[in-house]
């Protein structure tokens, strides 16, 4: 479903992204892993279409760069830092359900399930809500549209203990044709919600394998500063 090849960034003189090949396939729950600086943010930006990047990334067949309007109407996208949007609530409901073809109310539901009552909070600006309503409101729109594959970078940062659960309980009721890509720290969310993890350091992928294989790895592993690979004039 997700096909990325030879894909390099370069940030100035830092390599974020350093030829990074990979297929993520139907049914798949992918974790990307690594220490700040790894390429993994990047990879998942990557994969969003919201940098430019050497290389070819293609979702369903269509590709990113050339064609984002059609790789990215199946991709649902939870952020883990919030856009400062000042439209009310109501409003970016709205948006939101018009732009997906999806009902206003199940994001209502959604977000109630989290702990979130979006109703009760409607006139508010989006960007004057606090941290976690702003992470449940997000994980609501993504989860409602039902879109085949759903990216998330921390996903549960910001969440209090009930929201986390419902949260991960939400994601277990998605269809095991669904794909789940994210980014997180959280190595007992990653062992029980992934069957494949990523590992990446310097820009590059350096193990791909099941999450007990790669976390314990790397929990036994002595804590170092990340490097960044620098291109030289």
């Amino acid at each position: 479903m997700i096909d990325v090849l030879q894909v390099r960034k370069v940030f100035g003189k830092v390599v974020a992204l350093d030829g990074v090949s990979l297929t993520i396939d139907q049914g798949e729950r992918v974790a990307f892993v690594g220490a700040n600086g790894s390429g993994k943010t990047t990879l998942l930006r990557a994969i969003l279409g919201l940098v430019r990047f050497e290389g070819k990334i293609s979702v369903l067949g269509s590709d990113v760069s050339k064609e984002p309007e059609l790789a990215l109407r199946s991709i649902a996208y939870i952020p883990q830092i919030a856009p400062p949007i000042d439209a009310p609530v109501v409003e970016v409901i709205r948006a939101y359900a018009a732009l997906r073809d999806r009902p206003e109310e199940a994001t209502y539901e959604r977000a109630k399930r989290l702990g979130l009552d979006a109703g009760a909070c409607r006139r508010a600006r989006f960007r004057d809500l606090s941290g976690g309503m702003k992470q449940k409101l997000l994980a609501a729109m993504a989860l409602a549209t039902e879109a085949p594959i759903l990216v998330c970078d921390e996903p549960t940062a910001n969440l209090d203990g009930d929201a986390r659960a419902s949260f991960l309980e939400q994601l277990s009721e998605r269809p095991e044709s669904g794909v789940v890509v994210m980014c997180s720290h959280r190595p007992e969310e990653v062992r029980h919600l992934v069957g494949r993890v990523i590992e990446m350091a310097e820009g590059r992928v350096v193990r791909d394998a099941p999450p007990a294989e790669v976390l314990s790895s790397r929990e036994h592993a002595r804590p170092s500063e990340p490097r960044l690979k620098v291109v030289r004039p």
